[in-house]
């Protein structure tokens, strides 16, 4: 038998013959009428003698059927899928050119997003290279700082202005645009600059904040000035089930132990916030102590503020003579060392003034230290004794005895005999030392700097006396 590739010659050979022999025959003039005719024949007699075609199936995809009734037998149809797949349109994920052109345009982002980045990163360090654009380490300091203060600010509003500070005590903290509230956890706490301190409604309520000069006020107002306090010298008193005034040690105190939440919580039961024996309260722990106050015996907030840092190395040198703390501190030699240790405090005063003594802070917790600052407390610098005893004065000679000897032992106490005074080294701002502990109380530091512009402006609530005198 002949194959299929001869007969197909035969076949073409045939029809060129034969296409030879009609031009023979045909005329090499004629008539126009001839002429017209001519090609309607010889395209008619090419097309009875083209080639024929071998069978091909041709199909669409509007052309495919649409249910697996309609398709019949033929489940995986032509174009590769089938009814289902095209139905559900897994087809597209299975296109054997498709993946490949996806591959190829991630690789080509990826590059180009590579190649960018090293193109910005080889001018940058030519720019920092180049002597025309070279910039000291300092200004480059004072520029991140610039951006960290920038950055912060967005987040957490912060007086800058000398109008904002004149005016500080009417401007709420503010976090992305909102007003911070004080916790209701403290609403046994006056508002300091919308409610007068009144002796008969209200009990001072010393926040005690270590280091800080606290343990001088509660000696003064104890020994010099005779009031009644409710602080820790009653734990060694506790027990019963009713209150009482201790007198010992020069000083009068009620026999509850403010030291520790279990012991307020003991107080809070007893009544201690609305006894009338009670001239002040003093704690550390701020919200546990607030919660023995209700809305008929408000607290009347006041603190001792230093500079955290400072705070930090005083307490290194108190715990190395604190026997208590001798095995812990024995390795610890230097405040370097202490800024490393476990022992360090962290942000201390935003801590207790936001409640939350673990955990990472936030600015969050930052803006409710404020806040709370800024309405509850009536603010001393140690940095500033004579004009933070004179307003304190204002407040304590609502009760306190009128003599001579009370002048003398407060100024003993004040100025030149205080409570745990220590004499040591200062840290050098810019050491190791410096930089590790404010690493360690950068919240407490902007805290801080808050309370000072709140000192300021809380000056016009002690003028009115000044001037009667």
């Amino acid at each position: 038998m002949l194959s299929e590739v001869q007969l197909e010659s035969s076949h073409d050979d045939d029809v060129q013959q034969q296409q030879q022999e009609q031009q023979q025959h045909w005329p090499k003039k004629s008539s126009s009428a001839e002429s017209a005719i001519m090609p309607r024949v010889n395209k008619a007699r090419a097309a009875t003698l083209k080639r024929p075609r071998r069978k091909v199936v041709k199909r669409t995809i509007d052309s495919l059927p649409l249910t697996e009734e309609e398709a019949g037998d033929d489940t995986e149809l032509l174009l590769g899928f089938s009814v289902k797949q095209r139905k559900s349109g897994h087809h597209l994920s299975r296109d054997p050119h498709r993946a490949p052109k996806v591959a190829l345009a991630f690789f080509l982002l990826v590059c180009s997003i590579g190649g960018y980045q090293g193109f910005n990163e080889y001018w940058s360090n030519r720019a920092i290279l180049s002597p025309s654009s070279a910039i000291s380490n300092e200004e480059a300091d004072a520029s991140e700082e610039a951006f960290d203060l920038e950055h912060r600010e967005t987040l957490l509003h912060v007086p800058t202005s000398e109008t904002d500070i004149s005016n500080i005590e009417d401007t709420p903290v503010v976090l992305f645009n909102e007003n911070i509230e004080v916790p209701w956890q403290l609403s046994g706490l006056a508002n300091v600059f919308e409610e007068p301190y009144d002796p008969e409604k209200n009990k001072l309520y010393l926040w005690t904040i270590p280091r800080c000069g606290s343990t001088s006020i509660r000696r003064i107002a104890s020994h010099c000035l005779g009031l009644t306090m409710a602080s820790e010298a009653g734990k060694g008193d506790v027990g019963g089930d009713s209150l009482q005034v201790v007198e010992g040690n020069g000083m009068k105190y009620v026999n509850v132990d403010m030291s520790n939440p279990n012991g307020i919580a003991h107080a809070k039961e007893l009544g201690v916030g609305g006894w009338s024996k009670v001239d002040m309260v003093s704690s550390s722990y701020l919200y546990d102590g607030a919660g023995i106050f209700d809305p008929d015996h408000k607290g009347y907030m006041i603190a001792m503020f230093r500079h955290p840092i400072e705070r930090a190395v005083s307490l290194f040198y108190n715990l190395k003579s604190n026997k208590a703390y001798a095995e812990q501190m024995v390795t610890l030699s230097t405040v370097e060392q202490y800024s490393r240790s476990s022992l360090v405090e962290n942000n201390w005063m935003t801590r207790f003034l936001s409640n939350s003594l673990s955990g990472e802070l936030t600015p969050e917790h930052e803006a409710i230290a404020k806040e709370v600052l800024r309405t509850k407390c009536i603010i001393g610098l140690l940095q500033e004794k004579a004009e933070s005893m004179r307003r304190l004065e204002m407040l304590f000679d609502v009760k306190a005895e009128k003599s001579q000897r009370r002048y003398d032992c407060q100024e003993k106490l004040w100025y030149w005999d205080w409570p745990g005074k220590n004499r040591h080294e200062q840290v050098l701002e810019g050491s190791e030392a410096w930089n590790r502990l404010y690493e360690q109380n950068s919240f407490d530091i902007r805290l801080y700097e808050y309370a000072r512009e709140l000192f300021k402006a809380q000056g016009k609530l002690f003028q009115t006396s000044v001037t009667e005198e």
